[in-house]
């Protein structure tokens, strides 16, 4: 018996050289794009997806009622035309001629069964919790009537969001959720041909898409979790293209003449988490305490070394309705005092839990010495990212360090651990805050709806609910004969429409 384990391990490990040797050959093949990102999808299901190494590679699998340009425009996709008639329904009606890659025609009954789908799943159910599933109609075999419960601004933006995929209705319900999440059939330019657990996804062109075809045959996702790793594939030629650049490597990279870094800003924020629903982070002056003893201009510099910008608000510039509210002064004698006032003039302890990323681990050593200057005793806990969370949705993380990503956006999208509703990390409940988001996202006027998000962002930082730390900039590399490479501020490119020449 033991024999034969060794026996089949050898033969994982020599399938596994075999196949990064053949995938290495296809990243010189002018028919072949080879993109390494940083961790395996955990599913291509869009409505249990929650990962951006999923939307990665759904980008290309499915596609979506509507689109946003490189600007955050919307622009019509497989709806080629709608019109709002009234303030709860738009209807969309869609372009003739669209098949999944099994064969089946798209109709509105697959956009209807897609939409209620999302309302009730558990990765896109608080996203799409607006919509409302039941009333939206199908008029005819392309015509929708899409219902919201409440006036919705963000609609167009979440419809274009990756939990807005439209997905084959009897594809799903013939194979189950299960198999569809490994097996998904969408209408978008690749269909996924062979997913390689713990190594690789291929994906071959989509001969009978509708828009505009990919210029290459097949589209190779590499699993390198290593940043460093990453970045010498792509040096020795073992793919063409690497998301998520260390900060670390992009000196070294941009010296390189054959290679090119795409960097541009983000969606992506990160900050440090309280739980508001315990002591002590139920004391404002104990938030404010630990918040203003932080040297966060030090920390990211340190940390990011440019890769990043200070956070000065609590959503990231590049999403629409912004506006600068901070950053906080460094004051330790203050939370010292404010320290005292609560009650904990004889010190603090507390307990930040984080996942592996190593930035989050560095911010949380760096801030572990700070505290120490002021009383506090910090015990860092390092997990792995689904315990986390698990964690957080049962109300055990006391702080941890955190980011988010809104990869639609939209304010709504960026300020979603917000609310008393959700029931995540911070746990806030403030009636006045949910007022702002409530309004916020119920204003279809871009001006007006622009003044709330600027009113609640400087209402929501003076109540120290999380420690904002910064701002990621998206960091791409490829080789120097990539050309349309979109650098996408969601992390989650097209690269359907990626060209690139023999070298």
């Amino acid at each position: 018996m033991k024999s034969a384990k060794h026996a089949f391990l050898l033969l994982l490990a020599l399938s596994m050289i075999l196949g990064n040797s053949v995938i290495q050959a296809a990243a010189k093949d002018t028919d072949t794009f080879v993109v390494a990102i940083r961790a395996e999808p955990s599913t291509l299901d869009p409505h249990n997806s929650t990962a951006l190494a999923n939307f990665a590679v759904q980008r290309v699998v499915y596609d979506n009622l509507v689109e946003q340009n490189a600007d955050g425009a919307i622009q019509p996709a497989l709806a080629e035309r709608w019109e709002v008639m009234d303030d709860l329904t738009v209807r969309f009606y869609l372009r003739d001629g669209v098949f999944f890659t099994n064969g089946e025609k798209l109709t509105a009954e697959d956009v209807r069964y897609s939409l209620e789908r999302a309302t009730k799943q558990r990765g896109s159910a608080s996203m799409f919790s607006a919509f409302d599933g039941e009333k939206t109609a199908v008029v005819d075999e392309r015509t929708i009537d899409i219902k919201m419960k409440y006036p919705f601004a963000p609609i167009y933006n979440y419809l274009a969001s990756s939990r807005g995929n439209i997905i084959c209705k009897k594809a799903i319900e013939e194979m189950g959720a299960d198999k569809y999440a490994r097996n998904p059939v969408g209408t978008g330019p690749f269909i996924l041909e062979k997913w390689i657990s713990g190594d690789s996804l291929v994906l071959k062109a989509n001969k009978s898409y509708w828009g505009q075809k990919p210029a290459y045959e097949t589209l190779i996702y590499r699993v390198i979790t290593e940043h460093a790793n990453r970045s010498i594939e792509l040096e020795t030629g073992g793919v063409q293209a690497i998301f998520d650049v260390s900060d670390n490597d992009i000196p070294r990279l941009e010296k390189n003449p054959k290679i090119k870094v795409v960097q541009g800003p983000g969606y992506k924020f990160s900050y440090i988490t309280m739980n508001m629903s315990i002591p002590p982070y139920d004391n404002i002056k104990v938030r404010e305490a630990l918040t203003i003893s932080l040297n966060m201009p030090a920390i990211v510099k340190a940390v990011y070394q440019g890769g990043a910008k200070l956070a000065d608000s609590l959503m990231a510039p590049s999403v629409f309705g912004y506006s600068k509210v901070g950053p906080y002064a460094y004051d330790p004698e203050r939370a010292k005092t404010l320290l005292a006032e609560a009650g904990y003039e004889n010190g603090l302890k507390v307990t930040i839990m984080t996942n592996e990323d190593r930035n989050f681990i560095n911010v949380a050593e760096i801030a572990q010495n700070m505290w120490k200057k002021i009383g506090v005793e910090t015990d860092i806990q390092i997990m792995e990212q689904a315990t986390l969370l698990s964690m957080a949705a049962e109300g055990k993380v006391t702080m941890s360090i955190t980011s988010s990503t809104p990869t639609s956006g939209d304010p709504d999208h960026a300020l979603m651990p917000w609310p008393s509703t959700y029931k995540s990390f911070l746990r806030i409940d403030n009636p006045k805050i949910d007022e702002f988001l409530t309004k916020g996202k119920s204003t279809y006027d871009t001006s007006e709806r622009k003044k709330v998000y600027a009113e609640a962002l400087a209402y929501m930082w003076t109540q120290f609910n999380m420690i904002p730390i910064c701002f990621t900039d998206v960091v791409y590399a490829t080789a120097d004969n990539v050309e349309n490479f979109e650098c996408h501020p969601g992390n989650t490119p097209n690269l359907a429409k990626v060209t690139f020449t023999q070298k």
